[in-house]
């Protein structure tokens, strides 16, 4: 696969997991508390693609680096794109208030980040697993 075609897929991936996660949310917020508290978790849809994309502009050389995912290369992926979201909201933090964090505040963004990468790295390891020796004009062919 070419590296646009890597780069690309990365980011469809992003916004699947965003998508997800989202979703996930909202449905468990709107089954216990009903639909009209949902509606803020929905409108926290773009401040969920606001801070993961510079996860995905960070994890770009990664994504050209790794031309496939076999063996130990999908390992190293999963590990690097689940710790570049955490790392990049704890160091943000650490910048952001001279070096200290609160758990309490920051803790659940950084778990958020945690999820939200695991998912896009599993969608993007397993599709470029599945595209690997396909052109995606022949994939849609099938």
């Amino acid at each position: 696969m070419t590296a646009p075609k890597r780069m690309a897929l990365a980011f469809g991936c992003m916004l699947l997991a965003i998508a997800i996660f989202g979703t996930v949310d909202i449905v468990h917020i709107a089954i216990f508390y009903g639909p009209r508290h949902a509606l803020p978790n929905l409108q926290m849809l773009p401040v969920y693609l606001l801070f993961a994309f510079p996860g995905w502009v960070l994890a770009l050389p990664f994504v050209l680096l790794f031309k496939d995912a076999d063996g130990w290369r999908a390992w190293t992926i999963l590990a690097i794109g689940t710790a570049i979201g955490p790392a990049f909201l704890l160091t943000w933090s650490l910048l952001a208030s001279g070096g200290r964090t609160t758990w309490r505040s920051d803790g659940m963004a950084v778990m958020m980040s945690r999820w939200i990468g695991f998912l896009t790295i599993v969608f993007y390891v397993a599709l470029l697993r599945r595209f690997r020796n396909r052109s995606l004009g022949q994939v849609a062919q099938v």
